[in-house]
């Protein structure tokens, strides 16, 4: 009589392999979704820590703005948005410029010139060279040749004058100069507007003009509880609103197309333009996942009441 053997048969080696094989590619698929997950969640992350650290930043130096100590002087300082003559470079699609006592040295007083904007260089043909920044303008009394812009009337204003050598187009993204202005990688754009101590939008001058999103503190402004009847007193706004569109560094590595954030003249859609950006920004780069929308309220601590 023959042994009963126990071994397998081949019918059922090859249905175990089968069920196996079934089994690693379902791990697999698992642990790459998962990854996938952890990837995109991280960069979403970036994104976010890259608008948290400007705002910081820019509240820093923003809320101690000051106004010139003679206020129907019209060649010194002022606290402008928006500036219309700004080269369209620095506009995307908004920018701001202030004096504040930021200066590390007190050697000719502890003003400081301050401003930012973003940069934009999109390398169609080589995505990785992109240079999506938000860039600083700073110059203390100290450096008296280029403090002595302010002192100048008429010409070039100062902040357009200066813009370029804090966000120089024909650096190299890793040469000294080209750091000099550099605050952040991953901003895509940057939208202001200010707001009165209400928390409304300010849209009209003293005089009635519709300031179209831009300020300019020599103008000063209507709001419901106006105290600067005409344009003889510079005023400054209580609170400044700020918006980012931000995205990780290796997000910034794959766009290749960027929508027109065109100029956002209207204070009442800024979320709006805000969105449509980004929404835009989305649907033309898929492979971009971590673009991010964030706002910031930084109140001015000298405004007036």
């Amino acid at each position: 009589m023959m042994k009963k053997s126990n071994g397998f048969t081949l019918i059922e080696l090859l249905a175990g392999v089968a069920v196996l094989s079934m089994l690693l590619v379902l791990i697999f698929n698992v642990i790459d979704r998962t990854g996938s997950l952890s990837s995109g969640s991280m960069s979403k992350m970036e994104a976010a820590r890259i608008a948290r650290e400007c705002f910081d930043l820019i509240g820093r130096d923003l809320s101690g703005a000051q106004l010139p100590y003679n206020r129907a002087a019209t060649n010194s300082l002022q606290f402008l948005v928006n500036p219309a003559d700004l080269d369209t470079a620095y506009a995307n699609p908004h920018s701001i410029f202030w004096q504040a006592p930021l200066a590390g040295s007190s050697e000719n007083g502890n003003l400081a010139m301050a401003g930012y904007f973003v940069q934009r260089e999109l390398v169609t043909a080589d995505p990785k060279q992109n240079r999506f920044q938000l860039r600083r303008l700073y110059v203390e009394q100290s450096d008296t040749n280029r403090f002595g812009l302010l002192s100048t009337n008429g010409g070039t204003p100062w902040y357009k004058a200066l813009a370029p050598e804090f966000a120089p187009t024909s650096e190299s993204p890793q040469t000294a100069q080209n750091f000099k202005g550099w605050v952040a990688d991953g901003v895509l754009g940057l939208w202001v507007r200010c707001l009165d101590a209400t928390g409304n939008p300010i849209k009209l001058s003293a005089a009635g003009t519709d300031l179209q999103a831009s300020f300019d503190s020599r103008k000063a402004f209507q709001t419901d509880r106006n105290r600067y009847p005409s344009t003889d007193f510079s005023a400054l706004p209580a609170f400044v609103e700020v918006g980012m569109v931000t995205c990780s560094s290796s997000d910034a590595r794959k766009i290749t197309r960027l929508p027109s954030s065109g100029t956002s003249r209207n204070p009442d859609t800024f979320y709006e333009d805000l969105n449509a950006f980004a929404s835009a920004l989305q649907t033309d780069n898929p492979g971009a996942k971590s673009i991010t929308v964030s706002v910031r309220i930084i109140p001015i601590l000298t405004a007036d009441p």
